[in-house]
């Protein structure tokens, strides 16, 4: 599955029908198995398909920068949640700007792909995300790295270099 550019896969789960959902990110313009245009540089690419991989749908998300995903999970409403991070600011499918380097960016869609809501969170420095779990109070967990101090987001000075950053949000991506 893939189209003219480079496509990296980094997280696969099987859904509740079955099939599959596919996630990580893509520089490919319409071409091959892609459907969509490239926003800019690296995007979000999810793609689902049956229980043999016939691609049913896919979704490119991202703005006019590098935004790479690592990590998709199905959520209790049949949804999706999406993390990684994004160097974009408001632009192409991005609706808030980055707080500084990379930021985590969380995306929640419902279970066709289209988007619902999301956050752009982290500090004045790079701060990746690299894995997102829904919880069971209906809320998310997600977690990854940080460099930031104190700013943006970032509640607490790294403790040098790079940092594991770990963040809870409740059901609509607000950092609790």
């Amino acid at each position: 599955i893939g189209g003219s550019g480079y496509e990296y896969l980094f997280s696969i789960e099987q859904t509740t029908d079955g099939g599959y959902i596919l996630g990580g990110y893509s520089s490919s313009n319409i071409s091959g198995d892609k459907s969509e245009n490239s926003i800019g540089g690296n995007d979000y690419w999810i793609v689902k398909t049956d229980s043999t991989g016939n691609v049913q749908w896919q979704n490119t998300i991202g703005g006019s920068s590098s935004d790479i995903l690592y990590s998709i999970n199905q959520t209790t409403d049949e949804g999706f949640i999406l993390g990684g991070y994004s160097l974009s600011n408001i632009t192409g499918d991005k609706t808030e700007n980055n707080l500084g380097g990379r930021d985590y960016w969380i995306v929640k869609t419902d279970s066709t792909g289209n988007i619902q809501w999301q956050n752009t969170i982290g500090g004045s420095s790079n701060d990746q995300l690299q894995s997102i779990k829904q919880t069971t109070d209906g809320g998310y967990i997600m977690g990854g790295y940080s460099e930031s101090y104190i700013s943006g987001d970032k509640t607490e000075n790294s403790m040098g270099g790079v940092d594991y950053w770990i963040v809870k949000t409740d059901s609509t991506g607000t950092i609790q």
